[in-house]
């Protein structure tokens, strides 16, 4: 296997997502009201254009696993870790899901890694697009356990992690790569953030039923498992390494006299706070970010293969007796779930009307509302929306209030504006309570 490159900056603690306005936020299901009908609640799967994976669970004492690249599955351990590899390159010319290497299968049997490749780019309309990221639906099918009534199956999908990164270097047939050339200026280092996303236990089985202890047969529905491909943190150029350790900390911030005190010795206090730590660290890859050729870059909830020209990254999985997973990867730019916000009035009295509402981006004309009376968007895209309420005179704000909205999605309130990270497929209400002035 290729030298990785991944750099880990000590100290940071990991905390969960909060899944934001990027377009790469997790997708959710909606099975009632305005949404219902771009999703397939047969199974769970959104409907439109994606491109499917089948990870199948095998006995590799009797089962043959073929090496040759192709097809539209993998096979990993029936029981035990194996780990998906997916490699993304955004000079290479494959518009369709690649496997690479089919056979996941525990040593003695193989390597334990299966390699697939998604493309960067996809067909629309016969014209080469960035896929903007995907959203991605997993489900379990076939029978568990050779049949039998007997508990039900499940796997563990892990986060996906970056295993190595790297830039196009000019090369002609870097189209083709499939991993990083040997070169280490051409390499580059992750670093890993304070909210990059770690899922609670719990969310991330897949099982084949809703009460994880039913017996007998059926197929689960699709959830969704987008947040896993999903990368907050630092990518940096590795000649940052200055020491050659394969991590970025504070021993590579370069030692000045940051105080412009002639008297006191210089120091990797690059904040001038007193302390060495990592917000040093912080602080010199945010100057290194702002060069006019940056050697690091930040990215927050960035779908993961868009943050360098080629990105390989492992998905580790841990099988309990699963037979079947099927994946789908649907590209954002081909993909709309019909994410509705839904803007209502309380006020004391029927007779208050607001001067105006309005979206930002602009959806429609502004719009007034009484007490009682509700505004619904129509269909929007997934994204950061504001809604703004500038009232008649003699009235305040008490109040925004969020209802129905999604605990993973954030949503803040300034002075008389909602902004609100709408998922795909989701509908939020927002209420605007009004009093009169004092």
């Amino acid at each position: 296997m290729k030298r990785r490159m991944v750099f880990v900056v000590i100290a940071l603690t990991l905390v969960a997502l909060l899944v934001g306005a990027t377009a790469v936020m997790g997708a959710k299901p909606q099975e009632s009201g305005s949404g219902k009908d771009v999703i397939a609640l047969s199974n769970g799967f959104p409907s439109g254009q994606h491109f499917n994976l089948n990870i199948h669970g095998k006995d590799p004492e009797t089962f043959v696993c073929d090496a040759t690249p192709g097809g539209r599955s993998v096979f990993v351990a029936e029981y035990g870790a194996s780990t998906i590899q997916y490699v993304s390159n955004k000079k290479g010319s494959v518009y369709d899901l690649t496997v690479l290497d089919q056979c996941a299968m525990p040593e003695p049997y193989g390597d334990g890694v299966a390699k697939v490749q998604l493309p960067y780019q996809v067909l629309v309309e016969d014209v080469p697009t960035p896929a903007g990221g995907y959203y991605v639906f997993a489900r379990i099918l076939a029978k568990p356990n050779n049949g039998k009534i007997e508990p039900s199956s499940n796997i563990i999908l892990y986060p996906n992690t970056v295993v190595e990164a790297c830039n196009d270097p000019g090369n002609p047939e870097f189209g083709n790569y499939t991993e990083c050339p040997e070169d280490p200026e051409l390499m580059l280092g992750l670093i890993v953030g304070e909210n990059l996303y770690l899922p609670d236990p719990s969310e991330q089985v897949l099982r084949r039923f809703e009460d994880p202890t039913a017996a007998g047969r059926g197929k689960s529905r699709a959830v969704d498992i987008t947040r896993l491909f999903v990368y907050t943190g630092w990518v940096v150029d590795a000649t940052l390494d200055a020491n050659g350790d394969e991590v970025i900390d504070t021993s590579d911030v370069p030692v000045a006299d940051y105080d412009g005190d002639p008297f006191t010795p210089d120091n990797q206090d690059y904040n001038n706070d007193g302390s060495v730590d990592e917000l040093d660290v912080e602080a010199w890859l945010t100057d290194m970010a702002a060069l006019a050729e940056p050697m690091a870059w930040y990215f927050a909830n960035e779908w993961i293969f868009n943050i360098a020209d080629l990105v390989i990254t492992e998905q580790g999985l841990m099988n309990d007796g699963t037979k079947l997973v099927q994946l789908r990867f649907y590209p954002v730019v081909t993909t709309t779930f019909g994410s509705h916000i839904i803007v209502e009035k309380d006020a004391p009295a029927d007779t208050l009307g607001a001067e105006a509402f309005w979206f930002d981006p602009s959806y429609g004309n502004d719009f007034s509302l009484k007490n009682g009376e509700a505004k619904d968007s129509g269909a929007l895209s997934a994204g950061t929306y504001t809604v703004t309420e500038l009232l008649p005179d003699g009235w305040d704000l008490s109040q925004i209030e969020f209802i129905d909205l999604d605990p993973s999605t954030p949503s803040l309130v300034t002075d008389e504006t909602a902004e609100i990270s709408l998922a795909p497929g989701e509908t939020v209400r927002v209420i605007f309570h009004n009093v009169p002035i004092a």
